[in-house]
């Protein structure tokens, strides 16, 4: 297989950037693809829509269909990868993640999505499926893991789920990120620095270089 690294789109992760600096303080959550956040309370929800909480902050569930021509509404939240998929399809909604009532009656309210968000926003970023899973996923080489093992002092909010004194490298597969502590902020400068060639991705198992 070639290895695609070096061989981002420099033009759509630039948009991608731009999108998730500009909305991403109420609509960015690491938790989904496409969803709504996991809160009851009224000013909890205003508190974000005004911008004086972070989306990121709160649990989110992901959605199972999405019914309106619009991918985004004024609720949704989305990940890099929901992001990515969003922006590809010109913020609407595509085919695949519309219903139809056989959709409804088969999977009766569930669909795993992850395959196809995962090769639109690949496919929008020109990465590669190794690339794109440590940037969209909580695995053990994620690049949000390596980042938080090496570089704690630049991204000081990016935690572990669980107490780290135990940790042997930075892939432990005994830990886990915190996606809660991923804000839209370290999000667009990890894909700047990415965009960059600052941080290259590789296909590979832990092949995640800083130069």
């Amino acid at each position: 297989m070639k290895n695609k690294e070096n061989t981002v789109n420099k033009d759509n992760f630039k948009k991608l950037i731009d999108a998730i600096n500009f909305d991403g303080k109420a609509k960015f959550n690491m938790q989904c693809f496409i969803g709504k956040l996991s809160v009851t309370s009224e000013f909890i929800e205003n508190s974000i829509i005004n911008g004086n909480d972070l989306a990121s902050e709160f649990s989110a569930h992901q959605i199972d269909w999405v019914e309106t021509t619009d991918l985004f509404n004024c609720n949704s939240v989305g990940c890099i990868a929901g992001f990515a998929t969003a922006l590809a399809n010109d913020w609407k909604t595509p085919e695949w993640l519309k219903p139809t009532e056989y959709d409804k009656k088969l999977f009766q309210g569930y669909q795993n999505w992850a395959p196809d968000f995962e090769e639109a926003a690949n496919e929008f970023l020109g990465l590669s499926k190794g690339q794109g899973q440590k940037l969209y996923y909580n695995t053990d080489d994620c690049v949000w893991k390596y980042l938080r093992y090496w570089e704690s002092s630049r991204y000081p909010e990016l935690q572990y789920l669980d107490d780290d004194d135990d940790i042997n490298d930075w892939d432990d597969e005994d830990v886990e990120i915190d996606f809660s502590t991923i804000d839209y902020k370290t999000a667009v400068d990890v894909l700047t620095r990415i965009m960059n060639e600052e941080i290259i991705l590789g296909d590979w198992y832990s092949d995640i270089r800083v130069v």
